[in-house]
């Protein structure tokens, strides 16, 4: 009676075993079909037992055998990118980085520098979005100088080179970088697609095998929403590619006789700079009117013209007047015996 006892025990054990083991990695049926299939199996294999084989098999007397991870289905740790802490360890991906600079440069060689850039720009492969340049030429005098604001758009695996030459070729006052990560928010969009496709597929299946005018409406209607939605999702997709694989670098050019120092001057520098700015502002203001009398010479001549024709009939008429006045007096006046 015990032995009976101890096999039953021993197969009821390898019954539930199978069955835990079954359903962690296939659906119900299977799972069902399996238990019992291993249930029957267990059966007999408790038959050809002996009573202390059972009785060791039924109070966990093989729970601490060793099984090969081949053997068992299990992959070690390591493999599943965890450490002996079970702590995840970083996955390498591929990041969605959109990375923008502005860059403040001063020159003293304005129309170099934007044709080196251009040329720059044309090497590595980019383009210049937007362009505007404004300001009068420092040679010409005039205290509105020359000013460039400038949109580049810089392949991402060059925008270092490209920052690299400009700081080479001007005078850079400021500069700052914003990095967005936007690998969340690209993965997600993907994955939405994705199930819209696969929406979109069984849809046209269910299509071809509709036979109500109210089903192939409905089909039609939603097959319409799903295909407005992957357009909306490949453009956005489209905006992040741009974005990341070309980043963007906004560049406002000043052109300057003497570059602006990044380093507080001490109080003779100041001084000197600004005799010498104040020297300079004396000059070119000498200049500046020389350009403008000179320039005005024809517009002054025909001024003089104007005025000595408006003095000369001023002094006509005077002369007129007085000779009128002049006349009576005379004739008023009794001659001399």
């Amino acid at each position: 009676m015990r032995k009976t006892r101890l096999l039953t025990a021993a197969a009821l054990l390898l019954t539930a075993a199978a069955v835990t083991l079954t359903g962690c990695g296939a659906g119900n049926k299977f799972s069902e079909t399996a238990a019992a299939e291993t249930a029957a199996a267990s059966a007999d294999m408790a038959s050809g037992f002996s009573a202390p084989q059972a009785g060791a098999l039924a109070n966990g007397a093989f729970s601490n055998t060793e099984i090969a991870p081949e053997e068992s289905g299990m992959t070690d740790s390591a493999d599943m990118g965890l450490t002996s802490e079970n702590t995840l360890q970083p996955v390498s991906s591929n990041r969605k980085l959109i990375r923008n600079v502005d860059m403040y440069v001063e020159t003293t060689e304005f129309d170099r520098l934007l044709s080196s850039l251009q040329t720059s720009v044309t090497d590595l492969g980019g383009y210049i979005e937007q362009s505007n340049i404004s300001g009068n030429s420092i040679s010409s005098g005039y205290e509105n100088r020359r000013y460039a604001s400038l949109t580049v758009r810089i392949p991402s695996a060059k925008l270092d080179p490209f920052v690299a030459q400009v700081s080479e070729q001007g005078n850079i006052t400021n500069r700052s970088e914003n990095v967005q990560d936007v690998t969340l928010q690209y993965s997600d969009i993907e994955s939405r697609k994705k199930s819209l496709t696969i929406e979109q597929e069984r849809l046209w299946a269910l299509l071809e095998k509709a036979d109500s005018v109210d089903s192939i409406i409905a089909l039609e209607s939603r097959l319409s929403e799903i295909r407005y939605q992957l357009e909306s999702f490949e453009s956005q997709l489209r905006t992040y590619d741009n974005q990341v694989d070309y980043s963007t670098v906004y560049l406002s050019i000043n052109e300057v006789k003497v570059f602006t120092a990044t380093a507080p001057d001490s109080v003779m520098t100041r001084i000197q700079k600004g005799f010498k700015r104040n020297l300079e502002g004396v000059a070119n203001g000498a200049v500046n009117f020389l350009v403008w009398f000179i320039a005005g010479i024809p517009v002054f001549a025909v001024l003089a013209v104007v005025i000595a024709i408006i003095t000369l009939i001023i002094r006509l008429v005077i002369v007129r007047v007085r000779h009128r006045t002049a006349k009576p007096d005379t004739a008023s006046t009794p001659p001399e015996t």
